[in-house]
C-alpha cells in the first residue's frame, strides 16, 4: 500500500522527515508543489535521500519543475505526473546517481567529468527542451490543418431513374368534390355552352318524275244551229277509268248548224306519259260547253314523258343529321375550352351534343341534288384538374415503389385511351400512367463515406453502392490532389434530377 503525503511550498528537510515519520505505510508518495524551495535547493535532494535512508522508506515524488524532477532521479527516486499512475505501479527506490554528502552546507561535491558532461548536456537539453517542442507542435498542427483544411472536393451525382407503370380504370365524378384514392376517383366540373353548325349532303337516289305534257288535236262537233265559239283553255277528259284531263291551247269557232265541226289543239293538264292516249279517248267537255258542242280525238296524243332526278329520301336526312353532331361533337372542345380553369383539360370521351333544334331545306322525295341541315345543339363535357389527376396516378405508383427510391418532382405522365364511358353522371376512363422514380441519396452520409479516400476508390465506392445515370464527376481541389478530404463537411456532394422521357 502507498501513503500520499502533500507538501507545502515552505516545507524543509524537518518538516518533510516528519511527515515521512508518521506515514502509517513505508511506502510513501510526496506531492511537490511546482514552489518548493527546498527540495529545489541543491541540497534538498541530498538530504531527503539520506531521510529515507535512515527511516527505511521507500519514497516516490510527484513533480512537474523540471530542476526537482532532474534532482530526483539523479538521487534514485521514482517519478510519476499523478497520484493514479503513482498508486497504480509498483516501484521502489534506485541506487542514486549521486551519492548524498553534505561536507559543505550549500553545494554537492564535486562531479567526475563525465556526470558534468552529463549535467551540462541535461542543462541544455532543459533550456531547449520548451522551443523545441513548440516547433514540433506547430509543424505537427500544420500538416493536421493541411490535410483537414487544404483539400475541397464536390462530388456530383445523377441517379439513374426506375420507370414504373400502371394501367387502370379511374372515376372521373362531377358529383365528388375531392380526390379519392380507395375509389380511384377525381372530381370534375360540368360544363355546358351552347353550339350550332350546318351541313349539305348530295342526294343520291334518282326516282322518275313527269317531264313534257303530251299534245294532240281533238274535234269539236256543234250541237247548235247557231255559231258556237270554243274558247282557249276549255277542258276536254277521256272517260274511261282514271279521267285524263287536256286544255285547249287556242280559241276555235264552229260554223252555225247542228253538225258542224272544228279542230282544237290540246295540251295535257298534268306532265308525263299518263296524257299520251288512244284515238276516240277523248269524248268528254267539262263545264257548260258540255251542253254546246261534243269532241272526239280521232288521232292520239303524243309527247306526254318522263326524266330521272335525285330525290331527297328519309335516310339522306337520318345521314344528314348524324354527320353534322359528330362534326358539333368534334369542334364542341374547342367551344368547351373557352369556359376552362387554369390547369383544366376535357377528356374527349366525356363531350356530348345534344340537338336541340333541325331544319332541313328539303322534304322526303323532293327532287334536290342537295340536302342542307342547319342545327342548334348542347355541348357538355367534363373539366378535369390535371393536378388531381396527376395526384390520383402519384399515389398509386407509390405504392409500386421499392424502398429507399422516391417519384421524382412532375415524374409523372398520364395518357388517357379510348373506351371512356358514361355510368350515369360518372365516367369511367382507362388511362396509363408512367412514373419515374429515383434513389433517395443523403448527402451528408454520402460525404462521411467518401471522406480519406482516394478520388479512384471514391468512383468505384458510388458505382457499387448507388444506381447511376452516368459515372460519378469528382473534382479535388487543389488539381492533383490524390486523397478525398478526412472531414466530410469538407465534401460538397450535388444530387441532380435526371432526365426523364415525357
Amino acid at each position: 500500500m502507498h501513503q500520499v503525503l502533500q507538501l507545502q511550498p515552505d516545507d524543509d528537510i524537518i518538516a518533510i522527515r516528519a511527515r515521512i515519520e508518521s506515514a502509517e505505510f513505508a511506502h510513501v508518495v510526496l506531492v511537490v508543489p511546482r514552489d518548493c524551495a527546498f527540495l529545489a535547493s541543491a541540497r534538498g535532494m541530498p538530504l531527503l535521500r539520506r531521510a529515507a535512508d535512515d527511516l527505511g522508506a521507500q519514497v516516490a515524488l510527484i513533480a512537474h519543475d523540471e530542476t526537482i524532477r532532474e534532482r530526483a532521479l539523479e538521487y534514485g527516486f521514482p517519478l510519476f505526473n499523478s497520484i493514479t499512475h503513482a498508486q497504480a505501479a509498483r516501484w521502489k527506490m534506485q541506487t542514486p546517481a549521486r551519492a548524498p554528502n553534505l561536507r559543505t552546507a550549500n553545494a554537492p561535491p564535486p562531479a567526475p567529468p563525465e556526470l558534468v558532461a552529463d549535467s551540462i548536456a541535461t542543462k541544455i537539453l532543459r533550456e531547449w527542451r520548451m522551443p523545441l517542442l513548440l516547433i514540433a507542435s506547430a509543424l505537427l498542427l500544420l500538416c493536421i490543418i493541411a490535410l483537414i483544411f487544404v483539400p475541397t472536393a464536390q462530388v456530383y451525382l445523377i441517379p439513374a431513374p426506375m420507370v414504373l407503370t400502371t394501367t387502370t380504370d379511374i372515376v372521373i365524378d362531377s358529383s365528388n368534390p375531392a380526390v379519392s384514392s380507395a375509389a380511384r376517383s377525381v372530381p370534375a366540373r360540368r360544363i355546358l355552352r351552347e353550339t350550332s353548325g350546318t351541313a349539305s349532303l348530295r342526294t343520291t337516289t334518282t326516282k322518275t318524275i313527269p317531264d313534257a305534257r303530251s299534245t294532240g288535236t281533238v274535234v269539236f262537233t256543234n250541237l247548235r244551229s247557231e255559231e258556237t265559239i270554243v274558247p282557249q283553255g276549255v277542258i276536254v277528259v277521256t272517260s274511261a277509268g282514271v279521267p285524263i284531263r287536256f286544255t285547249t291551247t287556242n280559241t276555235v269557232t264552229l260554223p252555225s248548224g247542228i253538225g258542224a265541226r272544228a279542230d282544237a289543239p290540246i295540251q295535257a293538264v298534268d306532265p308525263g306519259p299518263a296524257g299520251n292516249v288512244k284515238e276516240l279517248s277523248i269524248n268528254a267537255v267539262e263545264g257548260s260547253m258540255a251542253l254546246s258542242v261534243r269532241v272526239i280525238n280521232t288521232k292520239p296524243t303524243v309527247s306526254g314523258s318522263v326524266r330521272p332526278v335525285r330525290v331527297v329520301t328519309e335516310a339522306d336526312k337520318k345521314k344528314l343529321e348524324e354527320q353534322l353532331l359528330a362534326q358539333l361533337k368534334q369542334g364542341a372542345p374547342a367551344v368547351l375550352k373557352t369556359a376552362l380553369k387554369e390547369n383544366e383539360f376535357i377528356p374527349p370521351d366525356s363531350v356530348l351534343v345534344d340537338a336541340t333544334d333541325r331544319l332541313f331545306d328539303r322534304a322526303v322525295d323532293e327532287p334536290a341534288d342537295m340536302l342542307n341541315l342547319k342545327m342548334s345543339a348542347d355541348a357538355f363535357g367534363l373539366g378535369v384538374d390535371r393536378d388531381n389527376l396527376n395526384l390520383l396516378m402519384g399515389t398509386l405508383l407509390q405504392r409500386q415503389l421499392p424502398s429507399g427510391y422516391q417519384l421524382l418532382e412532375n415524374g409523372v405522365k398520364v395518357d388517357l385511351l379510348a373506351g371512356g364511358k358514361y355510368q350515369g353522371i360518372q365516367l369511367r376512363q382507362p388511362l396509363r400512367a408512367v412514373g419515374y422514380a429515383a434513389p433517395q441519396l443523403d448527402p451528408g452520409k454520402v460525404a462521411s463515406a467518401l471522406q480519406g479516400k482516394s478520388v479512384d476508390d471514391a468512383k468505384a465506392y458510388l458505382a457499387s453502392q448507388v444506381q447511376l445515370a452516368q459515372p460519378p464527376d469528382i473534382r479535388v481541389s487543389p488539381p492533383g490532389w490524390p486523397l478525398m478530404p478526412f472531414i466530410a463537411f469538407r465534401i460538397a456532394v450535388f444530387i441532380e434530377t435526371p432526365t426523364v422521357g415525357k
